[in-house]
Formats: structure tokens, sequence, C-alpha cells
């Protein structure tokens, strides 16, 4: 700093002190007020800087196992889109003795993927087999353009095997209690139509038996006081044994 501009800070600081209260009072307002400003447009950008970024594209990553062969899912869960999107398959491991990529043409190409859109695609050969349990590791090498930023985004990671035994043991579940509904269903079918034929047939006998009585009838003779006792009904007796 050189002695002029010492001088120039000294003269401003007499004249400061040689001043008015009101005159300091008011030159005290301007900076406090030129700091509120400032801060207000420093908050407001780091806002907005903040908000921007929480608009970015944000891709999540699936690898599952379906009728011997490993899929992987490609999802956008993120609130703008994913632009030119590359996938380079790096390295597999931990899939028994099938550690070579079976890549579908879909991640041979460039992709982009809005938000809450999906691609699904094979990546390899399942190594599972009755001797080989597996849990399939994939590193990969992404880059992608943000939609929001325009921003080019690199990374490598490994994607790990995250298909889910509690979900299929749920489906597995869902399909024993379906059928056991329709199993209900199906004996208290049985029992009605034995009771509006008069014959008596199991829920497994599978033979198309011709009624012998009518709902008709029935009303007719009930009407008229005719009781049938010697009538001989076809389907099983007491024994259970069918008579046809």
């Amino acid at each position: 700093m050189s002695s002029e501009q010492i001088n120039e800070i000294l003269k401003l600081l007499h004249i400061i002190a040689d001043s008015s209260v009101a005159n300091k009072i008011a030159l005290i307002s301007v900076v406090i007020s030129g700091v509120a400003v400032l801060s207000s447009i420093y908050f407001s950008h780091r806002t907005r800087v903040q908000y921007i970024d929480g608009l970015s594209p944000l891709l999540s990553f699936h690898l599952f196992e379906k009728e011997g062969f490993l899929y992987m899912t490609i999802s956008n869960t993120g609130h703008s889109e994913a632009d030119e999107i590359e996938i380079n398959f790096e390295e597999l491991k931990r899939n028994g003795e099938k550690n070579k990529f079976v890549i579908d043409e879909i991640f041979k190409n460039t992709l982009t993927l809005y938000p809450n859109e999906q691609i699904t695609g094979c990546v390899a050969i399942s190594g599972a087999n009755i001797e080989t349990s597996i849990a399939p590791m994939i590193k990969v090498y992404i880059s992608y353009r943000k939609g929001n930023t325009k921003k080019k985004v690199k990374y490598s990671r490994w994607i790990c095997f995250s298909d889910n035994p509690n979900e299929q043991n749920m489906i597995q579940q869902n399909l024993k209690d379906i059928a056991g509904k329709l199993n209900e269903i199906s004996y208290s079918n049985n029992r009605v139509a034995n009771y509006f034929t008069g014959a008596w047939l199991l829920k497994i006998d599978e033979v198309n038996l011709q009624p012998q009585r009518t709902f008709h009838q029935d009303i007719k003779d009930a009407v008229n006081n005719i009781d049938r006792d010697n009538e001989q009904l076809i389907g099983r007796d007491k024994t259970g044994k069918i008579n046809l």
C-alpha cells in the first residue's frame, strides 16, 4: 500500500471523526443495509443452486436372475432426464463358471431416460446350478448428461445381485392362498349340486350323471304331498360305494 493511499484512508477517518452523530448513524445504516443486500443475494443464489441440484436425474440399478439369465434394470428415479447415457461393462465375478458378458443390443446404444422411466436387458448367462449358488457382481463405467444443468457425469461402480427371495416366497404363498380359496368354492359347489340332484358324489368324482330330479318336480311333489321313498338314486351309497 502506497503512502498516498494511506493518507487517503487517514483523511477519510478524520472526516468520519469530525462528522456529526447523525452522519455517523447514517453511515452505519448504509453499511448495514449493504451487508443485508449482499447476504440476501448470496442466500438467494445458494437456494437457487440447491433447487437446481435437487432436479438432477438419479440412475439406480437392479441386477436379478430370470430363467437362466442375468438381467439388469436401469431406472431414472430423479426429477429430470438423463441424456447421452453410455454404459461400459468392465468386469463380472461371483457368477460360477459364467464370467463373460452377453450384452443386449439396448445397452450398446446411447440412451435417454426421463423421470420414472426404466429399461431392462440381458447382461450375462447365470452361473447358478444344482451345485453352484451365485451372488454376481458387475463393474460398470457410466456416463450421462444431466437434463437440468447439461453437465456431464462420469463414474464407475459395482452393481450387486439383488434378487429378492422374499418376493418369490410371497408369490408362492399368494398362489397357495388362491388355490385354497378355489378348493373351498369347489367343495361348496359340490354340496349344492348334491343337494339339488339328491345324489351323493364327492369332489374327486369325475362322472357326469344325468339328474334324476328337477327343482320344478320337487316343488310339485311338495305341493301335492307326494313322497318318493322307494326312489333309487344314483351316486354313492352310505358305504361310499358309487352306483351308476
